[in-house]
């Protein structure tokens, strides 16, 4: 699927490593995609070259949906955990979740990150992953730990989505991903510094 992107939305940009993207199927407007072009299972598996270049790419993703959106960006990785299209791909998601509370952070499956080596530590051990950033917060998580379902309901609770067995129920469309293209637009447009 992201190796041929047939049938995808307009990339916003691209890189040697990576592109971005609307997701084509959003859980909430704004909802982001940043792809490996190489084929691989996680970006656990990435080079650090790859993964440098994935964090400026976060970066700046991060910018333009905080500027268009108005609201903290979620970004997790499903990291062969959970993973509906098997190619490295992370999700930037704006929603008002403001932070993952200490008392679930302190869960035994949560380990608090600095970044993506501890993924690929965990990666090589364990092989399933979640890796979780929520502001400044970076949070690696135990591929099916039951901590998903809180994380899940927190969620829910927040944004006014439902879960099922099937995955998120979601109440986006199109022209979701057609007004993130336009606003991505308007954003480089607006300032030189905002291009790739």
């Amino acid at each position: 699927m992201f190796c041929s992107r047939h049938d995808q939305p307009q990339v916003l940009f691209e890189t040697e490593s990576l592109y971005a993207m609307p997701d084509k199927y959003p859980m909430l407007p704004g909802h982001t995609l940043i792809i490996a072009r190489q084929h691989l299972a996680c970006y656990a598996a990435a080079s650090d070259a790859l993964l440098a270049e994935l964090d400026r790419a976060i970066s700046h993703v991060r910018s333009f949906l905080d500027a268009a959106y108005d609201s903290p960006v979620l970004i997790f990785e499903n990291g062969v955990a959970g993973q509906t299209v098997f190619h490295a791909h992370l999700h930037l998601v704006p929603v008002r979740i403001l932070e993952i509370s200490d008392t679930l952070a302190a869960h035994e499956d949560i380990a608090s990150s600095t970044g993506w080596k501890d993924a690929r530590a965990h990666y090589v051990l364990h092989g399933m992953y979640r890796y979780v950033q929520l502001r400044d917060r970076r949070y690696i998580i135990a591929g099916y730990s039951p901590v998903l379902h809180t994380m899940r309901r927190v969620m829910a609770e927040t944004t006014g989505l439902s879960w099922s067995e099937h995955g998120w129920a979601r109440a986006t469309t199109p022209e979701d991903v057609r007004n993130l293209n336009r606003r991505w637009h308007e954003w480089i447009a607006r300032d030189d510094a905002n291009a790739w």
